[in-house]
């Protein structure tokens, strides 16, 4: 019988002390680990097309790029050739903005980069397209400004300044600073007199 409890305790021990080196092993194995390296993104994609939807389940925007990547350090998604469509509480798409390059914060700010060029989408609207270098658009409010040189085009203007702030969804936009703007006058019909 002692023998056989020598036995069992030579197992036992040989079964212990296998468990504390797996258990080691693992330890090291998790301190391995190297942890994500936030210069590279957490994810990306290519031919990217995100809908979203405000909180009463209406359509607020549609933004597609050709490449996303999204970043989990400071929780900021980069898009490549953006293309956001807004839609107004009515489903009806009011604006087409596009750009070079997005960032998109947790916050919901997207700051527009390169090229940005805002185009109304409906009729109605006497504010046509907003061409600018740079511009930041708050989602939540549709906010939009810009603090480079701005030029707007409208129904029968043109106007440049060296500022702008704005709303997408009020369809206004205020430049500011050196100001210029150019009238378009058009001939009334059935003036004979005109050239």
């Amino acid at each position: 019988m002692s023998k056989l409890k020598t036995v069992i305790t030579v197992l036992l021990t040989l079964a212990v002390l296998g468990l504390i080196g797996w258990n080691l092993a693992d330890k090291e194995d998790a301190q391995s680990i190297v942890p994500p390296d936030d210069k590279e993104p957490t994810y990306q994609s290519q031919q990217m097309i995100t809908i979203v939807y405000n909180p009463e389940g209406l359509l607020n925007y549609k933004l597609t790029a050709e490449d996303v990547k999204y970043y989990a350090k400071p929780e900021d998604t980069w898009f490549t050739s953006p293309v956001m469509i807004v839609f107004d509480k009515e489903q009806v798409a009011i604006w087409s903005i596009r750009a070079n390059r997005a960032k998109l914060t947790k916050s919901r700010m997207l700051y527009l980069y390169g090229d940005v060029e805002v185009n109304s989408l409906t009729a109605t609207s006497q504010l046509e397209k907003i061409k600018t270098d740079n511009a930041d658009i708050n989602l939540t409010t549709q906010d939009i400004s810009s603090d480079d040189r701005v030029t707007l085009y409208g129904a029968s203007f043109t106007s440049e300044g060296m500022k702008m702030r704005g709303n997408l969804r009020s369809k206004t936009a205020k430049l500011i600073e050196k100001v210029k703007t150019y009238y378009e006058v058009q001939p009334k019909a059935g003036n004979k007199n005109a050239p």
